[in-house]
């Protein structure tokens, strides 16, 4: 099955509501949104998708922007787990609002399945939930309350975008209300079902889902980290742990940005997400030669380097020669974003430690979406690393 465009979908809904010529009605609309998804963020729910108009520029707007993160977050992680089954997959949204998270999984599990996925979405808004239905024909929505009401049913995906911590802000609920979903993960063997949490990327969230990572042992951890070991960059007080990635507003988006002028070429984002408990771990994870990039490649002098948080939980540069590569391979290279996962690549010669290992040489990376870039001369057993 032909998998849909969720930005063309939201962009065509948003514009039969307010046509290209009249987005300027919606400005007052957007400016009072984004003050209260920033500044002045609200200690509890409001009504703010009920007026018609709001819910219109958040869609053409903020709505696009949660697409591209769930895209990015979800693609990311399936290319560290098995192949998924050919069959459709049970989704399940929380606090979905008009269910643009939703939207951006079906469209990333019908193109990696064949099979459109069955969503339920959750939200307390039945004026959200009318839109949902709109964007997302056979969804199942359910109007009930985030934090009494997490639904009923096993699921092979449960996500939620930009809501949980705003439902659980304290730690002992948090938990509480992750043991409850991930009670939920379908226990069918043939797939790798997982929980996904998205939120801003800030010094109030990110550190949250850092607490919260410690409390589930027994689960397998498929992002952010590729370990389980204390966030290096907060240890040394350097920032963070998220992701940034690039987003490419469509013409209504920009527009509406004229005025409120917010960064909008990039998408940043924490996430946190978990498998069920005995699941099988993602690839890579916990091996020393694996990467997660926490910074952008850059061009040195004959090199490219960027910063890593290894599988073993080392913080480094990562280093690799630019003369061996293609100007192809080169610009492929500077091209990964924050949040890209990768194995150190190239001839074995070409891989090794420098400065105590707080540099990690390779010929190449091998990015967790790509095939094999070539052969090369690996042991015939596992006994040899280049980290140790």
């Amino acid at each position: 099955m032909t998998p849909f465009d969720p930005h063309s979908r939201l962009e065509a809904w948003g514009l039969a509501r307010c046509p290209m010529a009249e987005l300027e009605r919606l400005e007052p609309c957007l400016a009072r949104l984004s003050a209260a998804f920033t500044d002045n963020r609200p200690e509890r729910y409001t009504a703010y998708l009920d007026d018609p108009d709001t819910l219109t520029a958040y869609a053409l707007y903020f709505a696009p922007q949660t697409v591209a993160r769930t895209e990015a977050a979800l693609r990311g992680i399936l290319a560290r787990l098995p192949e998924l089954p050919r069959r459709s997959l049970r989704v399940l949204d929380l606090g979905c609002g008009l269910g643009s998270a939703a939207l951006a999984a079906s469209a990333v599990l019908t193109e990696a399945t064949g099979h459109t996925p069955e969503v339920t979405c959750l939200d307390w808004s039945a004026a959200a939930l009318a839109a949902c239905a709109e964007l997302l024909p056979g969804v199942r929505t359910v109007q009930g309350d985030l934090r009494r009401d997490l639904g009923a049913g096993s699921y092979d995906l449960i996500l939620s975008s930009f809501a949980f911590n705003e439902a659980f802000p304290r730690t002992t609920e948090a938990v509480a209300a992750l043991e409850a979903l991930l009670a939920r993960l379908a226990p069918e063997p043939d797939i790798a079902p997982f929980l996904l949490l998205l939120e801003p990327a800030s010094r109030q969230d990110t550190p949250r889902f850092l607490t919260l990572r410690t409390r589930f042992p027994d689960h397998p951890l498929y992002a952010p980290c590729p370990h389980r070991r204390t966030c290096p960059l907060m240890a040394l007080d350097e920032g963070f742990c998220h992701d940034v990635r690039r987003f490419r507003p469509s013409r209504a988006t920009t527009l509406l940005n004229r005025h409120l002028r917010r960064t909008i070429a990039d998408v940043k984002f924490a996430l946190l997400a978990f498998g069920r408990r005995g699941g099988p771990q993602a690839e890579g994870f916990g091996e020393a030669e694996f990467l997660r990039m926490i910074g952008p490649m850059d061009k040195a002098k004959g090199l490219l380097t960027c910063r890593a948080c290894m599988g073993d939980g080392a913080l480094c540069r990562v280093e690799v020669p630019t003369a061996p590569l293609t100007s192809e391979r080169r610009h492929a290279l500077l091209a990964r974003e924050r949040g890209d996962c990768a194995w150190l690549d190239g001839p074995l010669e070409a891989r090794r430690r420098l400065q105590n290992g707080q540099i990690q040489r390779a010929g190449d990376l091998r990015f967790t979406d790509e095939a094999p870039l070539a052969l090369h001369d690996e042991p015939e057993d596992d006994t040899f690393s280049f980290s140790i």
